[in-house]
C-alpha cells in the first residue's frame, strides 16, 4: 500500500510557487525519497529476498543496479548532471535508480489486495486529472503556468503529450473495468463518463493517448476471450493486435499501409532521434553516453543527411525510453531492461495459462502495463508516468510467482495482508527504512533547495543576487545558462561572459553555452572564435557552421 501511496503523491506534486520547474524537479525529489523508503522495506523483507522464486527477477535487477553504477562511474560529465539528469527531464542515474527500488517494492508486495487496489487508484487519479485537464482547458487553474505549447492541457505533468498518455493509460484501465466487471450499473456508468472524458482530454491535448488507450484495451479483450473458452479467436484477435502493432511502427517510419495517416513531421523528427540513439548505441555498446547525456551527443551522433534536411531539430531524449536506456547505458543495460520487460510479460501469459476464469482486476492491471509500454516506445520517461510502468511492471512479475500455488485470490490477499503486519512490527526493518530514509533525503534535498533559492533571487530583480545564484549547487547547466541569458538582456554583458567562462569549463559539452556565448556581442574575436570551434566539434555536420 505503502508504494502505491508513493506513486499517486509522484504523479500528482507540483511546486510551481518555488521553482522555476514546478513539475519534473519535484516529482525526482519526491520520487527519490519515497523509493529509498521504500528500498528500506524491502531490504529488510529477508524472507522475500531468499526465496528461490524470486532469484531469477532480483538477479536481473540486481545487474540492472550494477550496470547503472558501472555506467555512473565511468562517464566523465560533472557529476550533478549525471546523477539528477538534465533539467526539465531529470532521469538521470539516480531517477531509474528509484525507479528500480519502487519496481522492487511493487514485486515485493505484490497480491490480489494490492492489484485491485492499484486499479482503482489509476482510475481515481485519471479522473483528477480529467477533470483538471478539462477545467485547463477552460481557462481555469490554480496558477499561471509558462507553457510552451500549443495546447494549455498538460494537467499534473507540464507538456500536453504526457497527459494524453496518462489519459490513454487511466482510460484503457476504466474501460476493462466497466466492460467486463460484474459492478453495480452506476458504478459502470460513471466508469464511461471517466472514459469519455479521458478519451476528450485526448483530443485536447494530444494525439499519442488514442494509440496507448487501443493498445492496453485490446491487451484486456485478449486476455478475456483466453479465459472464456474463445481461445480460436484470442490468437486471431492476437494475431491483428501484432499486425497492427508492426504496422503502427512502420507508420512512425513513414512505412507501411499507415504511413499517409500516421506520419507527419514530429514523428520525422523522432526517426531522426531513433537513429542518433542507433548511433550512440553502437559507438558506446557497453557504458553509453551517460546517464541523460542524449542531447550532448546527438548532433555529433545524427547523420550528415539530418543536418542538412534541418540542423535546427534537436532533442535531449531519443522519445523511445528502450533507445534512451540503452544510448545511456550501452547494449548491457538495455538487454537489462528488455529482460525485466520480458519477465512481466511472461508472468502475464503464466497467470493467463494458470487461471481458469477471467480476472477483471488482473485483465485491467494488464491493460494498464501493455498502455505504458505502447507509450514507451514513441515518447520518453517522464517519471509522472513512469512510477506506473514500473511499479505495474513489479507487481505483475511479483503476483504470478505468489500465486503460483495457491487457489482462491482471498486466500492471496489474506497471506500478504498478514506479512505486511509482521513487517511492520518488526524493529529491524524501522532501523534499515530509516537508514535508507536517511540517505534519500541526503540526496533529494539539495537540487530542490538549490531550485528554491534559485527561483527567490530571480524574485529579487537584482543581477547582484542573481548572479551568484547561479553558481548554487549541485550545479545546473540550464541555471548558468539562463543567468547569463539575464545578465545579456540587461545589458551586462561582461558578467554574462564570466557566467558562460565558467559554465564552459564545468560543461564542455554544452552546445547551448558556446552558441549564447559566440552570439554576445561584446564577446573578444578569440572568444567567439573559440565558441565556434567548439559548437562546430560539438555539431560536425551542421552545415550553418563553418
Amino acid at each position: 500500500m505503502y508504494v502505491l501511496i508513493a506513486v499517486i503523491a509522484v504523479t500528482l506534486l507540483v511546486t510551481p510557487f518555488n521553482s522555476i520547474d514546478p513539475v519534473n524537479l519535484p516529482k525526482l525529489c519526491l520520487l527519490v525519497v519515497v523509493a529509498f523508503v521504500a528500498a528500506g522495506l524491502v531490504l529488510s523483507k529477508r524472507d522475500f529476498l531468499l526465496d528461490r522464486r524470486f532469484r531469477t527477477p532480483l538477479i536481473v535487477i540486481g545487474a540492472f543496479i550494477l550496470q547503472l553504477i558501472l555506467v555512473l562511474l565511468v562517464d566523465n560529465r560533472e557529476m550533478a548532471i549525471k546523477f539528477y539528469g538534465t533539467t526539465s527531464r531529470n532521469t538521470g542515474f539516480v531517477a531509474y535508480l528509484s525507479l528500480t527500488f519502487l519496481l522492487a517494492a511493487s514485486m515485493a508486495s505484490a497480491g490480489y489486495l494490492l492489484i485491485k487496489r492499484y486499479v482503482w487508484a489509476l482510475v481515481f487519479v485519471g479522473a483528477v486529472l480529467a477533470l483538471y485537464g478539462f477545467a485547463q482547458f477552460n481557462g481555469y487553474d490554480f496558477y499561471k503556468f509558462n507553457n510552451v505549447y500549443e495546447s494549455n492541457v498538460f494537467g499534473s505533468f507540464g507538456n500536453p503529450n504526457f497527459q494524453s498518455a496518462f489519459m490513454g493509460i487511466s482510460a484503457a484501465t476504466a474501460l476493462t473495468l466497466a466492460v467486463f466487471s460484474s459492478l453495480k450499473i452506476y458504478y459502470k456508468v460513471a466508469l464511461t463518463a471517466l472514459v469519455a472524458i479521458a478519451i476528450y482530454n485526448i483530443s485536447l491535448s494530444s494525439q499519442q493517448g488514442y494509440l496507448n488507450f487501443i493498445a492496453g484495451f485490446i491487451a484486456a479483450v485478449i486476455v478475456y476471450l483466453f479465459k472464456s473458452k474463445h481461445v480460436t479467436f484470442g490468437w486471431f484477435v492476437s494475431g491483428l493486435f501484432s499486425i497492427g502493432t508492426i504496422s503502427v511502427l512502420l507508420g512512425v517510419l513513414d512505412k507501411g499501409p499507415l504511413a499517409q495517416f500516421i506520419y507527419k513531421s514530429s514523428l520525422q523528427a523522432r526517426e531522426f532521434y531513433w537513429k542518433g540513439a542507433i548511433n550512440m548505441i553502437i559507438d558506446h555498446p557497453f557504458f553509453g553516453v551517460g546517464m541523460d547525456g542524449f542531447g550532448d551527443w546527438y548532433r555529433r551522433s545524427r547523420s550528415p543527411e539530418v543536418a542538412q534536411f534541418n540542423a535546427g531539430i534537436t532533442a535531449d531524449t531519443a522519445h523511445n525510453i528502450p533507445l534512451d536506456i540503452g544510448s545511456s547505458g550501452g547494449i548491457p543495460l538495455l538487454l537489462l531492461h528488455v529482460a525485466i520487460v520480458g519477465l512481466a510479460l511472461v508472468s502475464i501469459i503464466k497467470v493467463v495459462k494458470r487461471n481458469s476464469e477471467f480476472d477483471v482486476y488482473f485483465g485491467a492491471i494488464v491493460a494498464a502495463w501493455v498502455a505504458y509500454q505502447a507509450q514507451a516506445l514513441i515518447s520518453i520517461n517522464q517519471l509522472g508516468i513512469g512510477v506506473w510502468g514500473w511499479s505495474l511492471t513489479g507487481l505483475l512479475i511479483g503476483y504470478e510467482i505468489y500465486t503460483r500455488d495457491t487457489a482462491p485470490a482471498e486466500n492471496v490477499k489474506s497471506i500478504h495482508k498478514s506479512k505486511a503486519v509482521r513487517q511492520k512490527l518488526s524493529a529491524g526493518a524501522l532501523v534499515i527504512t530509516f537508514g535508507t530514509s536517511g540517505i534519500g533525503l541526503a540526496i533529494a534535498l539539495p537540487p530542490y533547495l538549490a531550485a528554491n533559492n534559485f527561483y527567490k533571487a530571480l524574485q529579487s530583480g537584482d543581477a547582484n543576487v542573481i548572479q551568484p545564484a547561479a553558481y548554487l549547487q549541485p550545479y545546473d547547466r540550464a541555471r548558468l545558462t539562463y543567468v547569463a541569458q539575464i545578465l545579456q538582456e540587461n545589458k551586462l554583458e561582461d558578467r554574462a561572459i564570466a557566467v558562460l567562462r565558467d559554465a564552459s569549463k564545468i560543461y564542455p559539452d554544452a552546445y547551448e553555452i558556446w552558441s549564447r556565448w559566440a552570439g554576445i556581442p561584446s564577446a573578444s574575436p578569440n572568444d567567439v572564435a573559440r565558441a565556434k570551434a567548439e559548437m562546430k566539434r560539438l555539431d560536425p555536420f551542421n552545415p550553418d557552421l563553418k
